[in-house]
């Protein structure tokens, strides 16, 4: 792959074609070494145009490595909206999360509302999780205590699981 560096900086670029060419180039020529830095632009706050690009580009990924290095960048990120823009991936991608379904029930509850959602979304269309996590899950958010807010998408969640 060419000049990481060079890479990014077209991928962060104002114009389209220069955005354009460096996504193809990750797609075809990059490697996990760059996700770092990929997520780190995405998390910056970039226009919404890089970063509806920038999240089509990371939800394509089908390395299963890449779902560790998301679940971490996500667990490590405090503020809301980068948080939610990492969630956004997961239930975009095609990579099964099911394992994490416990920690997206946690950040339901304990996030503010654009992270709750995504978390929910996530829940609501992923690969079902094991019976036992189902139960897990389902009983832990029929006894919390949330705003009003928050209860639809608790609701929906409980929908969807007791699909299982």
């Amino acid at each position: 792959m060419e000049n990481k560096d060079d890479v990014l900086k077209r991928l962060s670029s104002e114009d389209p074609d220069s955005r354009k060419e460096a996504i193809e180039i990750i797609k075809t020529e990059g490697d996990l070494s760059i996700i770092p830095a990929v997520l780190n632009l995405l998390c910056s706050g970039q226009d919404h145009a890089i970063t509806s690009e920038v999240i089509s580009l990371l939800s394509d990924i089908k390395d299963n490595h890449f779902k560790d290095l998301l679940i971490e960048r996500i667990k490590t990120t405090p503020d809301a909206l980068p948080k939610s823009l990492l969630l956004r991936i997961c239930w975009e991608s095609a990579l099964d999360f099911s394992e994490y379904a416990e920690m997206f029930a946690g950040m339901l509850l304990s996030e503010d509302f654009i992270v709750a959602l995504e978390a929910a979304t996530i829940l609501e269309n992923m690969f079902l999780p094991a019976p036992e996590t189902c139960a897990s899950i389902t009983h832990l958010l029929k006894n919390a205590h949330t705003g009003e807010e928050k209860q639809f998408l608790i609701d929906n969640v409980l929908h969807a699981l007791s699909k299982a």
